[in-house]
């Protein structure tokens, strides 16, 4: 054997010329020798399969449990429509408390914030020059009597509205005053302790204007007994200052005359807040002068709930379709046969069941708060063969036209106290379904659910099998080392022996 033929190329290819073990072989053993490496990276992708799968399961899931949390909400069974003939001169909003009906409302007159403007301070050109001057005052906002005559001509008794402390007595405002002062920094002293006083201040052309921060009828006074002279530099002297005094706002509602020192009335119509824009128009003159009432009504809002219920139960569709895609084992007769990411996952089939079992039964021992509906009742049922739920929306509507409290109640009901407001004993179609949920979702310190503990599974099996690969790729690179040097030596004894046999033939020809 000669190495005349073996070029470049040939010497890249093979580990030795004599031999002929190329890097090809190399690979090829090192190949064979990976399978049980490959078998567990297989694994490690199954599992992640799953894993991603159920981090699926796990928001689609979070999304159910979302609508279900809001057939918990007071507001989605109270909601209420407002209207009004004339947005111009009132309107009303209500809270869950709010009955239904409709008033009518006449506005005399709004409510109105009391001011005081003082006299122009000519000592200085503009309102951030220093006053060089020295003293204090306080400025007193007193509340003041109101009762206006209703339509009958009788007084209407205001009540009275709280100030400053949150007392309905006068609210005080002390200013000190510094010579490096200026009308500017006077404000901004004043309007620091608003908050407290419910007075603040502004300048206008170098006079100091003062207004009440609450309406109704109310006076300013001011003190500066401690420093003569100061009030009339500040142009706050007794014929100086003019009063434009707030009043109270005066309206009808169905007939009867009220008075409030707001235009914000809360406490006419239980639950609801009547908003005065404007005052009510009106037609004729003198005695015969008549007011146009505008109406104004609430209504409970069913569509808020039968909204919610249809988001329920379109979102139960969504996730059992995903749970049902992930379960499916195909068709194994075939040998493309392609399964669900999840086949076979017990865990997974338990809650597919549960929350089948739970949308149609209805609440669980039954809602003592409305022992005659069930889920069918309310037109919540399946409405296929394959598990699709459904709502009857006639079914509902009439359901809820004829006992809307049963109906609420079976979906949820609670005991609250009246005293702290604290719920408990909750109970209902949706309470049963978010304590199912919540089950599997929770995730927290010392209560983890089952989605985060399968997951902690498969991060845990990940690891330790990641663990194995990679202590598998260590002993694959000692194994490939091992096998150049193996082959090394066979090629280098591969060449000694040529060399002996070349040398046999020479001794052998020459006749030795």
């Amino acid at each position: 054997m000669t190495t005349d033929g073996v070029g470049a190329a040939a010497s890249n290819q093979y580990l030795g010329q004599y031999s002929g073990v190329s890097s090809q072989t190399i690979d090829q053993l090192i190949q064979a020798d990976s399978i049980p490496m490959n078998l567990l990276q297989n694994q490690v992708q199954d599992l992640q399969g799953q894993e991603q799968a159920w981090s699926d399961v796990r928001s689609r899931l979070t999304n159910f449990l979302n609508d279900v949390q809001d057939l918990q909400k007071s507001d989605t069974y109270n909601s209420k429509v407002a209207n009004s003939t004339n947005m111009s001169v009132a309107t009303i909003s209500g809270d869950d408390t709010a009955s239904e009906g409709s008033h009518d409302i006449i506005v005399k007159q709004l409510a109105t914030a009391s001011k005081w403007t003082g006299g122009r301070v000519n000592s200085v050109p503009d309102s951030k020059t220093a006053l060089n001057i020295t003293g204090n005052f306080t400025i007193d906002l007193n509340p003041q009597a109101d009762t206006p005559t209703g339509t009958d001509g009788n007084p209407i008794n205001v009540p009275g509205f709280t100030i400053g402390d949150g007392k309905a007595t006068s609210s005080k405002v002390a200013v000190d005053i510094k010579p490096g002062d200026t009308l500017n920094s006077i404000v901004t002293q004043i309007n620091a302790q608003t908050k407290n006083t419910d007075i603040q201040a502004s300048i206008v052309d170098n006079h100091l204007v003062f207004t009440s921060t609450q309406t109704g009828k109310a006076s300013f006074s001011v003190d500066s007994s401690s420093t003569a002279g100061i009030a009339d530099q500040l142009g706050l002297g007794t014929s100086q200052a003019t009063t434009n005094q707030g009043q109270s706002a005066l309206f009808s509602l169905d007939g009867l005359p009220i008075t409030r020192n707001t235009n914000n009335v809360t406490d006419v119509l239980d639950g609801a807040t009547i908003t005065l824009a404007g005052v009510s128009a009106t037609s004729g003159t003198g005695a015969d002068a008549t007011a146009t009432p505008t109406t104004l009504s609430l209504a409970d809002d069913t569509s808020k709930f039968q909204g919610a219920v249809s988001k329920m139960v379109d979102q139960y569709n969504s996730l059992m379709g995903l749970i049902s895609s992930d379960l499916d084992p195909g068709d194994p007769t075939k040998a493309d046969n392609q399964t669900g990411a999840l086949v076979g996952d017990a865990t997974l089939t338990q809650l597919e069941e549960s929350l089948e079992n739970m949308v149609t039964e209805g609440v669980s021992g039954g809602n003592p708060a409305s022992p005659n509906k069930t889920s069918d009742s309310v037109g919540i049922s399946f409405i296929d063969k394959n598990g699709t739920l459904g709502l009857d929306t006639d079914k509902f509507s009439k359901a809820l036209k004829a006992d809307p409290q049963a109906v609420k109640d079976f979906f949820y009901s609670a005991d609250t106290d009246a005293k702290t407001g604290i719920v408990s004993n909750e109970r209902g179609y949706a309470t049963d379904l978010a304590k199912l949920t919540n089950s599997y979702l929770v995730n927290s310190t010392g209560n983890q659910g089952i989605i985060a503990l399968t997951t902690a599974g498969f991060d845990s099996t990940i690891q330790d099998l990641n663990t194995q690969i990679s202590n598998f790729q260590d002993q694959l690179t000692a194994k490939r080392a091992e096998y150049v040097t193996q082959f090394s030596a066979l090629d280098s004894f591969m060449a000694q022996a040529q060399s002996q046999m070349t040398y046999f033939s020479s001794q052998i020809g020459a006749g030795i």
